[in-house]
């Protein structure tokens, strides 16, 4: 395997784990922010936490297909026999299919945060729904793509002449071009979600609230050290 390649690869896979590892930290910080403010103020705003919360997951989906299609080249790129790239390809099919299928899920929010929270994004979300129209087209989403997925690699169909001839005409060098564009495709669209995390707006807001929490649990469990105190023979 080509030296280089393999060292890239690891530096993507090392990246894309990281951002992940990020991405479900912070959520996991600010479902404990939330659980705690509800015990002091009811009535309080979740609106921007549950935000990032949302492009927190969406960056998740994004950075585990990265992944998975990272290791997936990586594989292919040093696969000694047919079988070894048939089983890889299969795999790339199916990761792509699926995020395509779970990034539809959330068209309609980022939409809408594209609209109307933040209408300068709009034509740059466009462009990633753009980028997706014409992968699909030009890899035939809707008929190939969606038959290798139900009948190859997301289920094995009963129908064996439908298998073979699908998968001898898997070509290596086809599906690495093809993981290269669907990369691209992440790319901008994990631009156009860090822009949004980035703003300055969100930012501070998510801030002070942070602040204004950790401010409010001390005092809290001040209030209930002093309690226990008292409750002391």
């Amino acid at each position: 395997m080509n030296t280089s390649f393999n060292e890239s690869a690891n530096k993507s896979i090392t990246s894309f784990t990281n951002q992940l590892d990020v991405f479900q930290k912070t959520n996991s910080l600010i479902e404990y922010i939330k659980t705690h403010l509800k015990v002091i103020e009811d009535d309080l705003d979740f609106d921007v936490f549950d935000l990032v919360k949302k492009l927190n997951d969406i960056s998740s989906l994004v950075n585990i297909a990265n992944l998975d299609l990272t290791v997936i080249s990586k594989m292919l790129y040093g696969a000694s026999n047919n079988w070894e790239k048939i089983f890889l390809i299969k795999n790339a099919y199916l990761t792509i299919f699926e995020t395509f299928k779970t990034y539809d899920k959330h068209r309609k929010f980022l939409n809408d945060v594209s609209t109307i929270t933040y209408p300068f994004l709009k034509e740059e979300l466009r462009e990633v729904n753009n980028l997706i129209k014409k992968f699909k087209n030009k890899y035939k989403y809707e008929s190939e793509m969606s038959v290798i997925r139900n009948n190859i690699s997301g289920h094995v169909s009963d129908n064996v002449e439908l298998y073979y001839n699908t998968i001898i005409k898997f070509d290596a060098n086809e599906t690495a071009l093809m993981i290269v564009s669907f990369l691209e495709i992440t790319l901008n669209l994990q631009n156009f979600l860090t822009t949004i995390l980035l703003q300055e707006q969100l930012k501070k807001h998510t801030e002070d609230i942070i602040e204004k929490t950790r401010l409010e649990i001390s005092d809290l469990k001040k209030i209930n050290s002093l309690k226990n105190l008292q409750k002391r023979p």
